[in-house]
């Protein structure tokens, strides 16, 4: 069997990647230029690493002859994750889901090729001449609004809620309950959290707690928003406990698991919301999390005020959980806080029919007994 140098060597002409000796992190070129890749650093010359690496590099090779969905360029990030995977079917998933990626980033270049040529094409048809030319791309009588003015905007509102706005905490501690898959899902979900709380007209005031800069899911929010550590960045994020922040009377948890509703929003709490993705995982943590430290628990009354279809998760992401909340909050109605459930986990008219039908059927068969024996 081959050396792990001609291995890297092998991988390095047929596998594109480029490493940043730096983070210790490889990511891929956009031009498709290489370096050669430092792969000690993930078998730190353990043998029994390296003969996996060995290994996993023959089996990717085989399934991309193959003809399965394996990406071309696989950075080094990427591989630690496969060498962490024990299943090959689990191997194979993971090998699909970077494929999809992959082509995707490839098919948004495409597309923004094309667009830039077809407007290319479209300038050459205006006519030449000295005259002033009104339209997208020509002179216009409004001011342009850039992105960083929005972005401002939006930032200058959180800064606002951070000094007068109601506490919302995020508590990050669930990422050894998370698969790595999992924590990434975890970490987009709170990307998208921040993102709606944020363009809300009044906004939470968010506070990560218990959040480890090393974990997994932090790891992937701050990859979302690389500034997110930056002393000036509209959010308070802290690997502090939630009870040395708030005072303990003052804070609710939210949690599916428990069993009473929250009726009303309370303007005076401080809510919890769980950071966790628990697509394999469903035990009730947080619920167990919330009675050890003696907290007051609540969950949203879905079942009061939606149908749902047959079979539908009633689980929400984060980003959902907090629309919710910003809604009941400025309306106090459900039936307008609950509209960003989405439609297809909720029961379709036909559905709602073919309840009632049996339901009545039921009450006639219930009919019919009590007048046979009375």
């Amino acid at each position: 069997m081959e050396n792990l140098s001609a291995i890297s060597l092998y991988v390095t002409r047929n596998i594109h990647v480029n490493v940043q000796q730096s983070q210790n992190i490889c990511e891929t070129t956009e031009e498709g230029n290489t370096e050669d890749p430092d792969f000690t650093s993930i078998t730190n010359d353990d043998p029994v690493l390296e003969k996996k690496l060995k290994i996993l590099f023959l089996e990717v090779e085989v399934l991309r002859q193959s003809g399965h969905r394996v990406p071309q360029n696989i950075n080094l990030r990427q591989w630690k994750e496969l060498l962490t995977l024990e299943t090959r079917s689990g191997r194979r998933k993971y090998l699909s889901y970077i494929f999809g990626v992959e082509k995707a980033r490839e098919n948004r270049k495409k597309k923004k090729a094309e667009q830039k040529q077809e407007r290319e094409v479209e300038m050459k048809k205006f006519p030449e001449n000295n005259h002033l030319i009104y339209g997208l791309g020509h002179n216009t009588l409004f001011q342009r609004v850039y992105d960083a003015t929005i972005n401002n905007l939006y930032n200058s509102k959180l800064i606002q809620a951070m000094q007068f706005s109601q506490k919302l905490v995020v508590d990050c501690s669930y990422d050894s309950h998370m698969t790595v898959r999992e924590a990434m899902n975890c970490g987009k979900q709170l990307t998208y959290m921040f993102s709606d709380n944020r363009a809300h007209d009044n906004p939470f005031d968010l506070y990560l707690c218990n959040a480890v800069r090393e974990s997994n899911t932090m790891k992937q929010f701050v990859k979302f928003i690389p500034t997110l550590y930056d002393p000036d960045f509209p959010i308070n994020i802290t690997e502090k406990h939630y009870l040395d922040l708030f005072p303990k009377e003052n804070i609710v948890y939210l949690t599916p698991h428990c069993r009473e509703e929250m009726r009303e929003f309370d303007h005076d709490a401080v809510y919890i919301i769980g950071a966790m993705v628990d697509k394999t995982n469903g035990e009730p943590l947080s619920l167990a999390k919330a009675k050890r430290e003696g907290l007051k628990m609540v969950k949203f009354p879905l079942d009061r005020h939606l149908l749902w279809g047959a079979g539908g998760s009633k689980s929400l992401t984060l980003n959902q959980v907090i629309k919710i909340l910003l809604d009941i909050r400025a309306t106090g109605s459900w039936d307008k806080a609950l509209q960003h459930i989405p439609r297809r986990k909720l029961a379709r008219a036909e559905d709602i029919n073919e309840r009632s039908l049996q339901e009545m059927g039921k009450s006639k068969q219930k009919l019919q007994y009590r007048s046979k024996y009375y």
